[in-house]
């Protein structure tokens, strides 16, 4: 028993050393996707109890889960030198971003959960208006670009 323990263990902390997120699918509309991201100060803490999962302080029912899965890709907050290159100004809540190359644009909280933003796309301009969205944190996903903004 203790030596498939010691192997289950062992093969969780390979995993972990190659995985960078833990992701969550869920079952609304949008389909909605929440990331746990590994190897930071604290990685999460999944428990499995009574039809519930419950991550850090977050909790969901086993039914709202389209899926999950341990992704070695995934990473929300992953920030590529390419944003570096793009012309970025905020001003008024609002990112104005020129990136001619990007098609889609995401707004996660800090903790991976996407939330809603207005985002515009005008030519080589893309603006994103964080004016719904409450003072906090901000991660904008360029695509494979990401960058923090917070809003006061």
């Amino acid at each position: 028993m203790k030596k498939l323990t010691l192997l289950l263990c062992a093969s969780l902390l390979s995993l972990g050393a190659m995985a960078r997120s833990i992701v969550f699918t869920l079952n609304d509309a949008q389909e909605t996707k929440v990331y746990y991201l590994l190897g930071g100060d604290a990685d999460p803490i999944l428990k499995f109890k009574d039809g519930k999962v419950t991550v850090n302080t977050d909790e969901y029912e086993l039914s709202n889960i389209k899926n999950f899965y341990v992704s070695e890709e995934d990473d929300p907050v992953g920030i590529e030198p390419t944003l570096a290159e793009k012309k970025v100004k905020f001003s008024a809540n609002t990112l104005v971003v020129s990136a001619a190359d990007v098609q889609d644009v995401k707004v996660f909280t800090p903790n991976g959960v996407e939330v809603n933003a207005d985002v515009q796309k005008s030519g080589d301009l893309i603006s994103v208006n964080l004016n719904r969205l409450s003072k906090g944190v901000y991660v904008v996903n360029f695509g494979k670009s990401s960058m923090t903004v917070m809003k006061k």
